[in-house]
């Protein structure tokens, strides 16, 4: 965590989950900390609901009281990893090894993009990522967020086209994206639910037709 330009020490602190009705699916209980970083290991209970609409609270301190924040959680019955690795990226293009001082790899922007498609899978296509069974769709989605997240930064160390080879990937993400088709186990059943008996499943906002 930082406070200003600052890295916080963090020292202890609390950390709770707010249901969608606002009532505590986790009180507020002790987080673990290790190298400044505060931690904690959810297991959701018998009957939780999953789905978006939480919210995480955390409390924390370095000596003294730092500010509360808040931001919004997903309940998954599995965890969604990112599909994407630093060597994947690499591989894709070897001469994208010059990392910003003090990186030694590009999970920093992976990791950014993969939570911008997790939140768009829950705003736009109104489902849960881990809900998701053709997860290798994901993998290009996100590898063209990354590389457009990738560049944007080396725009700031290196010269020539780089700053446009960030919108075109963000650009080529974008049509992509719109093209994508996810299958949905929307039961948890481990089958994908047909279309021709779920006409109305959730489907994306700019086009009506398009079922996911």
């Amino acid at each position: 965590m930082w406070a200003g330009a600052s890295k916080a020490s963090i020292a202890s602190g609390t950390y709770r989950l707010i249901d969608p009705t606002g009532a505590d699916a986790v009180a507020a209980v002790a987080v673990a900390v290790a190298s400044d970083v505060a931690q904690y290991t959810f297991t959701p209970s018998a009957g939780l609901t999953y789905g978006a609409g939480y919210m995480e609270e955390w409390s924390l301190n370095d000596g003294a009281a730092l500010p509360v924040f808040r931001r919004p959680a997903i309940v998954c019955l599995r965890r969604p990893w990112a599909p994407l690795t630093n060597q994947d990226v690499i591989d894709r293009n070897p001469k994208l090894t010059d990392y910003p001082t003090g990186y030694t790899s590009w999970d920093t922007q992976i990791e950014d993009a993969w939570d911008v498609i997790i939140g768009m899978v829950v705003d736009q296509a109104h489902n849960r990522p881990d809900q998701v069974l053709n997860t290798w769709r994901f993998r290009e989605l996100c590898m063209l967020l990354s590389l457009a997240h990738i560049h944007e930064i080396r725009a700031t160390y290196t010269t020539g086209r780089t700053a446009d080879l960030a919108e075109e990937k963000r650009q080529q993400f974008a049509e992509a994206w719109e093209l994508a088709s996810l299958d949905l186990d929307t039961d948890d059943d481990g089958l994908s639910e047909d279309p021709k008996r779920q006409p109305t499943r959730a489907q994306h906002p700019r086009d009506q037709g398009r079922t996911w």
